[in-house]
């Protein structure tokens, strides 16, 4: 097999038979000694072109020609991806009250009452930081009365975590047609990505541990964007996946592009810093990250919370874990599994109190 680095574009050839079939693989450039990655398991056949059907008006009848154009218009990824980012022109409602708690929270100057104020200018998510304060899983059950009271009480670490959580549990509660994911399979999902990546930075990055909960809890709010055209395109979908490949190859092959993709162009947009907008682009594939920490942990909470089945996708069992996360974590086996355990109550805890 001929490869060719990216980097350096030095090309070179693999004799076939030391290459393992069915897996993914990496290994340092003989040049630059950038990272190669090569997947090798099974490809998709090539998606025949489909019809579609026009409106001639003149004529009064349907013609049908061959694909040439995205259903929404677009005629390739790129123009799509412009399109999407510039249809979507202000922060979403969650993180507009995230960056507000955040900018109160680090005034020195700032007392407990300030903050509540700011988390009861939402009501609804002022309910709810109560419902949760008081679950089993802050061990304050029946011990909240108010907000002011939550702030006093959980500090103020917990509480940016806290409402980073409630606030997402509107916009990721969405019902995904395009993605086939029922309502709050993807907030269960991201919340278990969230608290596992808390959980693991807690241990090996004890300063990002906020920023590995937050990203943890958004990194596939690309998909939220996306549900339509993945939709809109259901054909084109049903007939990659009939291959056998991951949801994030077939945004690939029928998009050009994928959510890591737009969930990062969205955050350097939002001028966020920049270890999240390279962990959200890269936590399928840490190992491009340049040696991205943050990247490492939610790549490392994702494969835990496929894992474990809290609102896993349909293809969950194709997504791998990167061969290199566990040295770069130093963790082994037996942390993942106690990590599984803990995430799996923790969620349950927390679920609970919000129903």
């Amino acid at each position: 097999m001929r490869v060719e680095c990216e980097n350096c574009s030095k090309a070179f050839e693999l004799p076939d038979d030391r290459l393992p079939a069915g897996k993914k693989i990496s290994f340092p450039c003989p040049g630059c000694k950038s990272k190669i990655t090569l997947d090798l398991r099974k490809k998709p056949e090539p998606i025949a072109e489909e019809p579609v059907a026009t409106a001639d008006e003149s004529q009064g009848k349907v013609v049908f020609s061959p694909i040439a154009e995205k259903p929404s218009g677009e005629l390739d990824g790129s123009d799509l991806k412009r399109k999407i980012l510039n249809s979507i022109k202000d922060l979403p409602p969650m993180p507009k009250i995230i960056y507000k708690a955040r900018e109160v929270m680090a005034n020195p100057k700032s007392g407990f009452k300030e903050i509540a104020e700011v988390i009861e200018t939402d009501q609804a998510i002022a309910a709810k930081v109560l419902q949760v304060s008081n679950s089993a899983y802050y061990g304050l059950s029946g011990m909240v009365s108010s907000i002011h009271q939550a702030t006093v009480v959980l500090g103020h670490k917990t509480l940016e975590q806290l409402i980073t959580m409630v606030s997402a549990t509107s916009l990721l509660g969405s019902h995904l047609k395009g993605y086939r994911m029922g309502s709050g399979t993807l907030w269960q999902h991201s919340l278990a990505v969230a608290l596992c990546s808390r959980l693991i930075a807690k241990d090996r990055a004890p300063a990002m541990e906020n920023d590995a909960f937050s990203v943890g809890l958004i990194h596939d709010a690309g998909k939220l964007a996306l549900d339509r055209y993945i939709l809109e395109r259901k054909t084109l979908v049903d007939q990659a996946l009939t291959a056998g490949i991951t949801f994030l190859q077939v945004e690939k092959q029928v998009l050009g592009f994928d959510h890591t993709e737009l969930a990062s162009d969205l955050c350097a947009k939002w001028k966020l810093p920049e270890n999240h907008v390279s962990a959200m682009r890269f936590h399928h594939d840490p190992g491009a990250s340049k040696g991205n920490q943050l990247a490492y942990i939610v790549h490392t909470a994702n494969h835990i919370a496929q894992k474990s089945g809290i609102g896993s996708s349909m293809d969950a069992a194709l997504y791998e874990l990167d061969p290199g996360a566990l040295a770069f974590l130093s963790l082994d086996e037996e942390d993942l599994s106690r990590y599984n355990e803990a995430t799996i109550e923790a969620v349950g805890q927390i679920t609970q109190s919000l129903t």
